[in-house]
């Protein structure tokens, strides 16, 4: 494998981010999960960085970034309460999608932005 094809390999499949876009965000100094995930979102995909951090870790090793054994991950920042998914939309239950079944969104009254 050559360094470019190297380069192109995905260590996130949540956000499609490769070894190169990790070895850019170290060249500009993001050297720590932290940075590195706010600089590429590596970690915040629907695996939650189960699947790239493993890999992600590896690779900080071997760049010498990090030491093995002593890798960390990003913190983890759950709610401060729980949330139910229905207090982030609201919606008429009356009303329904053309012959879905769902309901359709709420009108907002005359004046009020989204």
């Amino acid at each position: 494998m050559t360094r470019k094809e190297a380069r192109r390999a995905v260590i996130c499949p949540c956000h499609d981010v490769t070894v190169g876009d990790i070895e850019d965000a170290i060249a500009h100094g993001h050297t720590d999960p932290e940075t590195i995930k706010r600089a590429t979102a590596v970690y915040m995909g629907a695996c939650q960085g189960k699947f790239c951090s493993p890999l992600v870790q590896r690779l900080l090793a071997e760049r010498g970034v990090e030491r093995v054994g002593e890798q960390r991950r990003p913190a983890a920042r759950v709610p401060v309460a729980p949330v139910a998914l229905g207090a982030l939309i609201e919606v008429d239950p009356s009303a329904e999608r053309e012959g879905t079944g769902a309901p359709a969104p709420r009108e907002l009254p005359e004046g009020e932005a989204a």
